[in-house]
């Protein structure tokens, strides 16, 4: 039910204060009255009220000095002079000290009714005003707190391009002052070489569909640049503008243009590391088909190297030349694992490892071939332990330390560091490098050497990018660097100015528990068998060199050059066969299903993986999958042997157990 709304009468007369109240309440309001000026006073203090009618000559009280008392408690309160002498004077002097009218005495109902509606509706749009103006000062507020709190550019610009409007982002993301670009044209913070394009965008009287969104240029960082924007002076932005016309039906005019700007500069950051890690993947897989096709062609080498080793006494003369000849197959095998590097899953041996004892080892190396170098060292004593291939780690430090000898051709000063380091969720250093939140281990090489502008330093870890001269890099080391630092759960960082050196920094998870020494390995020799083998391998020459080599040892070898023909023959006699030598990469079938297909026939089935990649990647999931033994290409007779050996014998650990060899 609505509420009526409450009069309240102040009349010395009773006899009229009754009839008003009568009056009032038959048409629908409520009406209290009172006879005195000074309960009056209390009156108005205890109710809320709609509207007072004031008689102005009450003998206790003056009714001008009662309206000033309740209009300053109540400065939008609706009053109504009465009187009985009224003058255009007294009604004037009524209307100027608040009154909102005032009714001479005697008035008809009519009049009476008209007047108090009147003052009434008058009052409630007082009201109404006032609700809509603090509205309207809320929404205000709210509108510029969100304009300028905004992270973005809001702003807008006049017919010739000129800033009339900016938020504050001009100063916070920017590095603008404000003032310093209201009335500036909008072209003084672009790039001098994308002004012409921007103008087409801009300046041209874009709107509706044709407004330009999403299209990214470039600013010009202001004097007040933060610490957190781009390193360098030039910001990658996203503009969005449209055009601002003056309502005509006939000919709109143009007025200016409005748009908000957004610093990308992260979003740029993260697109380069998107390219970048599909660019590494792309040369993984490539470099991981070089490795394979290689690595079989370094087998037959070395398979023949090792017949002609067997057929020869051991002080016949060409015995240190075939020795020689093993070398440069080790060391080709060494080039394809930098080149597994790049592959996921291309760690060979991991195992928990004392980075300051790889360090230190690898000062002395280097240090002894470049004396012109001083190598200074600060390392934590109480460094954790990582997991990782001792042979790629020492290949990352000696990239890293080739690098820099070539940054100092006069000589200068290379810096190790090693130091225990938190990443916590959302730092700085986490954000940069993308790795978890966790524990990791800093190490830190530092050069004092010719430094690199910004170009380079974007591409030092691109395949095959190489400042060097024809001949003296193939641009792999630090690409290889990055690879290895990647399989590992690792990252690696460079900063670098022309003039003072470079610090390439890295970061590789850390474990728990201390680091077990080493067992220096028992030298192999040939072992022997008399059981029956089945070779599954897709390259004629590997099959023939082994096969010759294993019929020495005194087993019986049976080959297959696909996964199809393997299948068939140990399908044929399943229990024939004491092992199987199964290659991992083979056109048709697969290592991978012709081992599920083998395991079907007979689950005890003995396996060993022998396969020019590394034990990780799908290698590994075969391991995991039962596997028992793993081999890479190439490799020589007496390792052949000797995991052959345990194999049968049941002396080989289950190779998902072990750690990677």
């Amino acid at each position: 039910m609505e509420e009526r709304p409450a009069i309240y009468i102040v009349d010395d007369e009773h006899r009229m204060c009754q009839s008003l109240k009568a009056l009032l309440e038959q048409r629908g309001f409520e009406a209290d009255f009172t006879t005195s000026g000074a309960q009056a006073l209390r009156g108005f203090r205890q109710k809320a009220y709609d509207l007072f009618l004031l008689d102005i000559g009450i003998p206790d009280f003056d009714g001008f000095e009662l309206m000033d008392a309740i209009l300053k408690r109540l400065p939008d309160a609706a009053i109504v002079m009465m009187t009985g002498a009224a003058t255009v004077d007294t009604a004037v002097r009524a209307l100027r000290r608040g009154a909102y009218d005032y009714l001479k005495k005697p008035f008809n109902p009519a009049e009476l009714e008209k007047t108090v509606q009147h003052a009434l509706d008058r009052q409630r749009l007082i009201k109404e005003n006032r609700r809509i103006h603090r509205r309207l000062r809320l929404s205000e507020n709210r509108y510029r707190f969100l304009v300028q709190k905004s992270p973005d550019l809001i702003y807008t610009l006049d017919s010739k391009g000129r800033f009339t409007f900016v938020n504050q982002a001009a100063e916070t993301v920017f590095g603008y002052r404000i003032a310093d670009l209201l009335g500036r044209p909008y072209q003084t913070i672009l790039f001098d070489e994308d002004r012409e394009n921007v103008r087409w965008h801009i300046h041209e009287r874009r709107t509706g569909l044709r407004s330009t969104a999403g299209y990214e240029t470039r600013f010009k960082a202001g004097p007040q640049k933060p610490a957190q924007a781009s390193v360098t002076d030039m910001i990658p932005v996203e503009l969005n503008a449209t055009g601002i016309y003056a309502r005509s039906k006939s000919d709109p005019a143009f007025i200016g243009t409005y748009g908000v700007v957004r610093d990308i500069s992260y979003r740029k950051m993260l697109e380069t590391q998107l390219l970048h890690a599909r660019k590494m993947e792309a040369i993984g897989n490539l470099s991981g088909g070089i490795a394979h096709d290689f690595n079989n062609l370094l087998m037959g080498i070395q398979g023949n190297v090792s017949l002609m080793q067997t057929d020869l006494p051991i002080d016949h003369p060409l015995t240190d030349r075939l020795r020689q000849i093993e070398q440069h197959v080790q060391a080709g095998a060494g080039l394809t694992r930098q080149l597994l590097g790049f592959v996921n899953g291309g760690a060979v041996e991991i195992k928990r490892l004392d980075i300051n004892t790889i360090i230190r080892k690898q000062n002395r190396m280097f240090g002894r071939t470049h004396r012109e170098i001083t190598i200074e060292t600060n390392l934590t004593e109480e460094v954790w332990a990582i997991k990782a291939d001792t042979v790629q780690i020492e290949q990352v430090l000696l990239n890293l330390y080739i690098n820099a000898w070539h940054a100092m051709p006069k000589g200068g000063t290379l810096k190790i560091t090693t130091e225990n380091a938190i990443l916590t969720k959302g730092d700085a250093l986490q954000r940069s490098s993308q790795l978890p939140a966790g524990r990791y281990v800093a190490i830190t090489v530092t050069d004092s050497g010719c430094g690199m502008d910004r170009q380079t330093l974007q591409k030092i870890f691109d395949p095959f990018f190489t400042t060097k001269p024809k001949g003296r890099g193939t641009g792999l080391g630090l690409a290889t660097a990055y690879a290895i630092l990647k399989n590992h759960g690792g990252h690696i960082s460079a900063v670098s100015r022309e003039g003072h050196g470079s610090r390439f920094s890295i970061l590789l998870p850390a474990q728990n528990g201390k680091v077990r020494p080493r067992h220096p390995h028992k030298p192999l020799s040939l072992v022997r068998g008399s059981e029956h083998i089945l070779m599954i391998d897709d390259e004629r020459t590997v099959l023939q060199i082994c096969r010759e080599n294993l019929k020495r040892l005194g087993y019986v070898v049976v080959t297959a050059q696909s996964g199809e023909e393997g299948i068939e023959l140990y399908a044929e006699r399943p229990y024939r066969f004491d092992l199987v030598i199964l290659d991992m990469i083979m056109p048709g079938l697969s290592g991978a299903d012709t081992y599920r297909r083998l395991k079907a026939i007979n689950p005890s089935v003995k396996v060993l993986l022998a396969t020019g990649y590394s034990e990780g990647g799908q290698a590994r999931e075969i391991l995991n999958d039962g596997c028992k033994g793993f081999i890479q290409k190439p490799f020589r007779l007496e390792q052949l042997s000797a995991i052959i050996r345990d194999l049968l014998d049941g002396a080989c650990p289950d190779a998902a157990q072990r750690p990677l060899t």
